[in-house]
């Protein structure tokens, strides 16, 4: 398992934890949307047809990498699919790179119809509070305050980010 529930009084959020950064993308992005349901009410989720698709953001990159504004612009596009395109992300497989001015987030996707899935909640947005993506060094570790999430021992990259619900 690459990520675990943070929750706090009006919100919920993750701790992701990954081996290099594009895998932090995609681990964040699964670990989102499987918020967002559950097992009992979707049993078939993989027996979906799926569709394929590539999706691109990007940022200014003003001199430094700013992998945070990356990361929320990136989840957002994700919501904004979900709700607007109806394409439910079921996996990815992201590359970040950088390009000139900018930091990208480049994806290739595969959705299903939203309408296939049973929701238990609606995330209204991603949040910038105490949002942070850290790379820990080798052997460097980091404890959560939540005891049912394990300590993370690097070399890695730590993701913690809440969603307004």
């Amino acid at each position: 398992m690459s990520y675990w529930t943070l929750e706090s009084k009006a919100d919920i959020g993750l701790r992701v934890f990954s081996n290099n950064l594009s895998n932090l993308f995609k681990e964040t992005s699964i670990g989102m949307l499987q918020l967002l349901t559950s097992n009992e009410l979707n049993p078939n989720i993989n027996g979906l047809v799926r569709h394929t698709s590539e999706w691109n953001i990007s940022i200014d990159n003003d001199g430094f990498d700013d992998y945070e504004s990356l990361m929320i612009t990136w989840l957002e596009e994700i919501l904004y699919r979900l709700e607007v395109h109806e394409e439910f992300l079921i996996d990815c497989q992201c590359r970040i790179s950088k390009m000139e001015q900018k930091l990208l987030c480049e994806s290739q996707v595969s959705w299903v119809k939203s309408d296939q899935i049973i929701r238990d909640f609606e995330i209204k947005a991603v949040t910038s509070h105490e949002f942070t993506i850290r790379k820990l060094k080798s052997n460097e570790s980091e404890l959560s305050n939540n005891p049912n999430i394990p300590e993370m021992i690097g070399p890695g990259w730590i993701c913690n980010v809440l969603f307004d619900i």
